[in-house]
């Protein structure tokens, strides 16, 4: 089978083209074809007019990582295809993306053939000749392993233990559990083959994504019973741009980066079981941080002022004018004038010293009064005005043990996966909620496989 080109319509990828049509009409972009192999490039209409007038053209590698990226009708789509869409047209970069095996999107990126590739994992080793992205996608692996095995082999394999692992040939979770120490490791295919290997008892555990092993076992038509899964690891993946790009485009990464986070990765839900967990092992000690008298007296000391210098009651105009100031300072990485007086009051003084001696895998902490205004906070938030978002309805609940878990998103001000939890501030001498709290918890540290 020859190599063909998709061409996305508007991020549609409506039209397909032979590969003589294709390259006159996507000139800038090398077209690297093989026997048995397929390459596709995908670029927005708009990219393509910018192209016709001479705009220079990034050149992307990846390979099929479903449900991230696939192909559905011959066309290349997924979720982390729909982010990129939306964050390369937000910055007016034109783009297309070629298909290969993962290690040659590697090796062309080291190399200078390509501008860059994703989806990876951080590596030591990568950053030597690429500079990552923010994260496009958090992956939650999990070791898979047949529900009838013996109830020694059954628990999270550990470098140590005599067991054979199976992997992915090339996948990142072949280069992950390798660089942990695992030693007898079967570097399967493709994924469909890992799934028969685990189901003819070839390998004890399989480490695979959690969205992907769902998708393959329906494609296999096999019951969900017939496996365990354990959590393994939470896995940001990035995309790295060659050394060579980014020193003659300095400013895109930053840009890229601001306009992924506009455009918003999709948000991860936590499980029961985590939440469980996170209610067992973290919110008791958020509480003790809450109920700590140091920061009741500090908040007594404020009052029900968000800032002295605003005043007692700020209308809705003043707040949205504070608020659109204190988020584009933020954008900026800075901090708006309201948010540096804010710093440094004594409720912000207390969460940053409970931060920096934290018993809690906390990243932030932040305090908003009934109004939903910050009065207090460890760093900087994205947005001073809470009253729009889920959190503030906290308030509804009478109850002063009421939690609430967020789905975890990641955070480029503390460059981590987090999941908010906000619970109810109440006074000790009246009962009366008088504002609240929410900690960003740092996901991959609180739920580390170690502690299962």
């Amino acid at each position: 089978m020859g190599a063909k080109v998709v061409r996305g319509v508007s991020g549609c990828h409506k039209a397909e083209y032979g590969i003589a049509d294709a390259a006159s009409r996507l000139g800038r972009l090398v077209l690297f074809a093989a026997l048995l192999s397929v390459v596709f490039a995908v670029a927005g209409c708009h990219r393509a007019k910018a192209a016709q007038g001479g705009k220079n053209f990034l050149v992307l590698q990846t390979n099929l990582q479903p449900p991230y990226q696939e192909l559905v009708n011959g066309a290349l789509t997924g979720s982390t295809i729909r982010l990129l869409d939306c964050a390369f047209r937000k910055i007016d970069v034109d783009y297309g993306i070629t298909l290969a095996p993962r290690q040659r999107n590697r090796d062309m990126t080291r190399k200078g053939q390509a501008d860059g590739f994703f989806l990876s994992r951080i590596s030591s080793e990568m950053a030597i000749y690429a500079e990552p992205t923010s994260p496009l996608a958090l992956e939650k692996w999990v070791w898979v392993s047949l529900h009838n095995v013996s109830d020694q082999q059954s628990r999270i394999p550990h470098p140590d233990q005599k067991v054979t692992l199976g992997v992915v040939l090339g996948s990142n979770e072949a280069e992950w559990i390798i660089d942990q120490g695992y030693q007898d490791v079967v570097h399967a295919p493709s994924l469909h083959s890992l799934v028969s290997l685990l189901q003819m008892g070839r390998v004890d555990f399989a480490l695979i994504d959690q969205q992907a092993f769902a998708r393959i076992r329906d494609d296999m038509k096999i019951a969900a019973d017939q496996f365990t899964e354990r959590f393994a690891h939470y896995m940001p993946l990035v995309m790295y741009f060659a050394r060579d790009y980014t020193t003659s485009h300095p400013d895109t990464v930053k840009k890229l980066n601001r306009a992924l986070t506009e455009c918003g990765p999709a948000a991860v839900r936590l499980d029961h079981h985590e939440q469980q967990r996170i209610i067992r092992d973290e919110v008791g000690r958020i509480r003790q941080l809450m109920r700590a008298p140091a920061l009741i007296s500090a908040l007594h000391n404020l009052g029900h002022k968000a800032d002295p210098s605003i005043g007692d009651a700020p209308d809705r105009e003043t707040i949205a004018r504070l608020d659109r100031e204190w988020q584009e300072a933020s954008a900026n990485g800075t901090a708006s004038r309201l948010a540096a007086d804010i710093l440094q009051n004594e409720v912000s003084t207390y969460l940053q010293r409970a931060y920096r001696n934290r018993d809690i895998k906390f990243a932030e902490a932040f305090i908003f009064n009934r109004d939903g205004l910050v009065v207090g906070m460890s760093s900087p938030t994205s947005n001073y005005d809470q009253s729009g978002e889920n959190k503030f309805s906290i308030f509804k609940d009478p109850s002063p043990d009421a939690v609430q878990i967020a789905d975890i998103y990641y955070d480029p001000s503390t460059s981590k996966f987090l999941s908010q939890i906000t619970l109810p501030l109440t006074d000790p001498e009246t009962g009366e909620v008088v504002a609240a709290l929410t900690v960003g918890l740092d996901v991959t540290a609180a739920l580390d496989a170690e502690d299962y």
